[in-house]
């Protein structure tokens, strides 16, 4: 976004925490070389429990108190020198909204809240029922750790962000009507979707081999636990068919290693057509993207999907066919009743099915018939999707704010 911005003309300053999710390394991609003024925060690294009760108090959260005053802090310094006209804050996490409410509330500016996913995670598995979500036994989502004070603070801060910010945004239409359902209050919204990226000067590896690519975070490690069980299982399926699919079939899985899928990949003895890349930054990941003769896309076993993935944006931007294990209702539904996605049930013989009809395209050299449509790439490219955002922010600028 701050990329599309900047191509637009507009300044942006960004203030961040690249310390806020402890044991995850920064990406290193090329790509964000160019991203103007970044204002890397840290939260104070001594301890310090008075300072903290003060901020807390100061600014009603528990949550990250001393940072959000770095934050105001700095953004009052910043709005002297050089003016701001906007705030805007983007989540996760959602303490990313705490602070952007204080900094507009400090320079008497309007603010944009975009809500990426659901406000916290233990409040996605609070309101689970109202999705069909039920987390796999063994997983650490089973039980959210939330202690009263906590649930009761993010709760709060969940509606003064509605309430407060000039205008929420989110990726789809609906997470927002998850946050209506889970807040327990009407609100205004705009659907702003991710922007998908494709690097320039690069095409798909002329290797002949059918190729399927799913990047991101599989299994335990991921917030809900998506299984690959059903695709690899329909994988095998398939390879069972005929020795010509064995020898030109390849699953790459880009993204830190999940230990039950791996175990499964021996099980089955998959181990020749699948391929482990692991953990790539950004930039890496779009490349083995735009190497795929498909694209995969793994939701978790839900009634409703109420996720537009930003690695879907990827996918569809860089024109690749996709295949969707991804519930019957949702966002990823919508786009395959257009035609815009193949989307099957966590079923491995959908699965089979599904694989075995893009391998036959793919052998007959019409696959380019499954792409996303030019219309639906162009509505996630960078420059449409900052002028959706700056024709909002262009209504609030010249208007009264809240």
């Amino acid at each position: 976004m701050v990329h599309a911005l900047r191509e637009e003309g507009v300044s942006v300053t960004v203030l961040s925490n690249s310390g806020i999710w402890p044991g995850s390394p920064l990406d290193d991609s090329r790509v964000w070389d160019s991203m103007g003024e970044v204002f890397d925060i840290p939260t104070p690294s001594q301890p310090n429990r008075l300072n903290s009760l003060v901020m807390a108090s100061r600014f009603q959260t528990p949550f990250y108190s001393r940072w959000i005053g770095r934050v105001v802090s700095a953004a009052e310094s910043l709005h002297k020198a050089t003016p701001f006209d906007l705030i805007y804050s983007r989540s996760r996490p959602s303490v990313a909204h705490m602070a952007g409410f204080w900094c507009a509330r400090k320079l008497g500016l309007p603010w944009i809240a975009n809500i990426n996913d659901p406000w916290i995670f233990e409040f996605f598995l609070e309101r689970a029922d109202t999705i069909g979500y039920i987390p796999p036994a063994g997983t650490d989502t089973e039980c959210p750790k939330l202690s009263p004070l906590e649930a009761r603070a993010h709760r709060f801060w969940l509606k003064r962000t509605l309430r407060n910010a000039d205008l929420i945004t989110y990726p789809c239409k609906r997470l927002h009507d998850f946050h209506i359902s889970l807040a327990k209050l009407d609100h205004a919204a705009e659907i702003i979707p991710h922007i998908g990226y494709r690097p320039t000067g690069s095409s798909r590896e002329p290797n002949g081999h059918f190729r399927l690519v799913h990047a991101g975070i599989l299994g335990a490690s991921e917030a809900t636990a998506r299984s690959t069980k059903s695709l690899l299982l329909g994988l095998r399926a398939f390879i069972e068919m005929s020795t010509d699919a064995a020898a030109q079939a390849t699953l790459v899985l880009v993204g830190p290693e999940d230990p039950e899928t791996q175990a499964l990949i021996r099980e089955l003895g998959l181990q020749r057509n699948v391929q482990n890349v692991g953990r790539v930054n950004y930039e890496t990941s779009l490349h083995h993207i735009l190497s795929a003769s498909v694209c995969l896309l793994i939701e978790a076993s839900m009634n409703e999907g109420i996720f537009f993935p930003s690695k879907l944006a990827d996918y569809l931007v860089c024109g690749k066919p996709v295949l969707a294990l991804s519930p019957r209702i949702g966002t990823v539904a919508d786009l395959a009743k257009r035609d815009e996605l193949i989307r099957v049930d966590h079923d491995p013989e959908a699965v089979r099915n599904a694989i075995y009809a893009l391998y036959s395209d793919f052998k007959s050299g019409t696959l380019g018939s499954r792409n996303p449509s030019a219309q639906l790439q162009g509505e996630l490219q960078g420059n449409r999707v900052a002028k959706e955002f700056l024709a909002a922010c262009q209504s609030l600028i010249f208007k009264p704010h809240k």
